[in-house]
């Protein structure tokens, strides 16, 4: 293959640790060589290398298909790492906000309405959590963790029947996840 061909080639790679097809957003890459390729294919890459691989994309391909995508994710990254932070430090009202700016640059982002259900859950709004999830699960329906947190909002909402279902979704894709077999245990015996 030629250097010029090389660098012209695209490699799709999944950001394992952030879930990338959560935000509909394949990785590309800057042509690496075949080695480096086959590792990054087996362990991944950090949000730091992804994040610079959709910068390079939006500098230096504006005409490819997944440019608008990576611009919009490049534009929500911010946002995205304050409602997790938000979350963590159980400040639910700042999350919220970030969320609905999240949702308004992004209607179709299942990330915003899975982390908007997760909230709700917190703070015992749980027909709401329940929506948004549900959403959430519209967009990305093989989503293990959306199926784990809307049976865990079912479970509050009382209705053990439809939270087992959600929680036994959940299991085909984290199988043995300690917390979802928790969950459906106690489920179960109430």
């Amino acid at each position: 293959m030629s250097a010029a061909h090389a660098r012209d080639t695209f490699y799709v790679i999944e950001v394992k640790d952030h879930l990338t097809k959560f935000y509909h957003l394949p990785n590309e890459l800057p042509a690496r060589s075949q080695e480096e390729v086959q590792q990054i294919r087996r362990e991944g890459y950090n949000i730091r290398e992804g994040l610079a691989a959709m910068q390079w994309v939006v500098e230096n391909r504006p005409e490819f298909e997944h440019t608008p995508a990576y611009r919009r994710f490049l534009l929500k990254w911010p946002i995205i790492t304050d409602t997790k932070e938000a979350i963590l430090q159980h400040q639910f009202q700042d999350a919220l906000i970030f969320l609905d700016t999240m949702i308004t640059l992004d209607e179709l982002d299942p990330s915003a309405h899975y982390h908007l259900g997760l909230v709700y859950r917190y703070i015992s709004e749980f027909l709401k959590s329940e929506y948004s999830l549900r959403r959430c699960l519209d967009l990305y329906p093989e989503l293990a963790i959306g199926h784990r947190a809307l049976g865990f909002t079912l479970a509050y909402l009382d209705r053990p029947e439809e939270a087992i279902a959600e929680l036994e979704i959940a299991l085909q894709t984290l199988h043995n996840d300690p917390e979802t077999l928790r969950a459906l245990d106690e489920i179960r015996t109430h």
